[in-house]
């Protein structure tokens, strides 16, 4: 494969309709090569990026339209001739979820394989492949991740500076206990508790959850097992009816947390 930098020149080249042969006489390269290269790499990559960002409605997300395709240049040429992702089609979107992912935004899988045209199964196997190669994802600051993931609940749901700054600093306390959690249900723990500790009144929780592509009952599981059952605290039996023993135990962990510093 081309360099990295010369994928960028042949599609700026391209953009500003100048021919194969042009290009090819510009790089120093064959024409019939920047040909193969656009049609095979360049193009359908456009196409898959294009399609993620319109259907799913991710505008914001089109900066990293360069990130991503870094990315496949870097998976691509960590692949051998026998294996099937060197189809751009299969192994793009998987690229982009991942490269998305790591910045905080939540696409579902099934939403992303329907408007990218790949099956359940391709993108599972996708992942796989990618992720070892995305040592940017792996080594990710996870408090930070899961802070952006906050940031996009607070934003959606036009949440105020007082909910913001309760939610980080419980984020701060509480993600030791969480850490072994998925992301996605964190964020929504933590958005969660932090309508408890301010007594706001408790929003649909389904639609936070929703947002962040999970369930509710994956947080309920987790207030039940890490906070009620060590703590003595009853049996948890929803946010809403377990409020009052909730709420007084956040507020003596965020006055100790306080006191420690």
């Amino acid at each position: 494969m081309l360099s990295q930098e010369m994928l960028a020149h042949i599609e700026f080249l391209r953009e500003n309709q100048k021919t194969f042969a042009d290009i090819g006489r510009s790089l120093d390269i064959p024409a019939n090569k920047v040909h193969y290269t656009f049609k095979s790499y360049i193009l359908p990559f456009s196409e898959v990026f294009n399609s993620i960002i319109t259907e799913l409605k991710l505008y914001d997300m089109a900066v990293y339209r360069r990130e991503c395709q870094n990315l496949l240049y870097r998976v691509k040429s960590s692949l051998t001739k026998s294996q099937k992702f060197l189809n751009v089609n299969l192994l793009a979107p998987v690229v982009v979820y991942a490269v998305f992912r790591s910045k905080g935004e939540i696409i579902k899988p099934p939403d992303l394989c329907r408007v990218a045209h790949i099956s359940l199964g391709d993108f599972r196997e996708g992942l796989v492949v990618v992720y070892p190669v995305y040592t940017a994802y792996i080594k990710r600051d996870r408090e930070k991740f899961v802070a952006q993931l906050i940031d996009k609940v607070i934003a959606k749901f036009n949440l105020d500076s007082l909910f913001e700054d309760t939610a980080k600093k419980l984020l701060k306390i509480f993600f030791p206990l969480f850490k072994n959690t998925k992301d996605n249900i964190i964020a929504g723990l933590t958005a969660t508790l932090s309508f408890v500790v301010l007594d706001y009144k408790l929003m649909p929780l389904l639609d936070i959850f929703e947002a962040l592509g999970t369930d509710v009952t994956r947080a309920h599981y987790h207030v039940n097992r890490k906070i009620f059952l060590p703590n003595n605290l009853g049996d948890f039996k929803g946010f809403e009816k377990a409020k009052k023993p909730l709420k007084q135990f956040l507020l003596t962990r965020m006055n100790g947390s306080s006191g420690k510093r």
